[in-house]
């Protein structure tokens, strides 16, 4: 299975996708600042977007993944895993491909609540690995991935 990372989402979508990679990001406690800047900036072009002032506006429980998962329809669950497993990842040594254990059990939470199956998650693991190794960096993976909703604001067609 190759996961299109081109699929379109709805404004609100975009929003919770966002709050999902920033609760993985800082799932084992631990952000990096290019990673905090990275999502700092995706949010914040999301809420200015969004005319929404703050992510406690956008959701009843904006820290909570398993309530913000439930809200990813179908055809974007398995761009969500792919995309949060790229930042966990992301701040890998280049030796060291695996991710930690407890960024492992968020990642598990993620993809049980997404109704993703463990041959998905582990595709989705490997795409996500060599979309890594492709790309100069993650912040444009996830600009090329959010530039629709942004740019547009509209949601998708019937």
């Amino acid at each position: 299975m190759v996961i299109k990372m081109d699929v379109i989402m709805d404004l609100r979508t975009a929003g919770v996708v966002i709050q999902i990679l920033k609760l993985m990001a800082v799932s084992d406690g631990n952000m990096a600042p290019e990673e905090q800047e990275l999502l700092e900036s995706l949010g914040k072009r999301y809420l200015k977007e969004a005319a929404i002032p703050s992510w406690a506006a956008a959701f009843s429980h904006p820290n909570d993944l398993e309530v913000l998962a439930e809200e990813i329809p179908e055809e974007c669950r398995a761009l969500t895993a792919k995309l949060s497993y790229m930042v966990i990842a992301s701040s890998r040594d280049a030796y060291q491909f695996t991710v930690n254990s407890e960024e492992q059990k968020a990642f598990t939470r993620l993809c049980d609540t997404l109704a993703l199956d463990q041959d998905t998650q582990n595709e989705l693991i490997v795409e996500a690995k060599n979309e890594l190794a492709k790309r100069p960096g993650l912040w444009e993976v996830l600009s090329s991935s959010f530039s629709s909703p942004f740019r547009m604001g509209d949601s998708p067609g019937p």
